[in-house]
């Protein structure tokens, strides 16, 4: 068994394909990447993503509502 990681891990995604992904707007991707709460990359005009980078956000985002329920107990 290999310790490498699968293939996809080293996948770059643009900003259209991030948003295609998570089925927001190209801007709402654009606004996590600039506030850096999405970690992303700038080459040349392009803004650029890791999908491990996409996919550790993505984990990381807490719906509001199990919030609001965690915080009433």
């Amino acid at each position: 068994m290999s310790s490498e990681k699968p293939q996809d891990s080293f996948k770059i995604l643009t900003v259209a394909e991030v948003a295609e992904l998570f089925r927001v707007h190209r801007s709402t991707i654009s606004r996590y990447a600039r506030s850096g709460e999405l970690r992303s990359y700038v080459l040349g005009n392009r803004r650029l993503f890791k999908s491990e980078d996409v996919w550790s956000f993505f984990e990381n985002q807490v719906a509001h509502e199990c919030v609001l329920e965690k915080e009433a107990e």
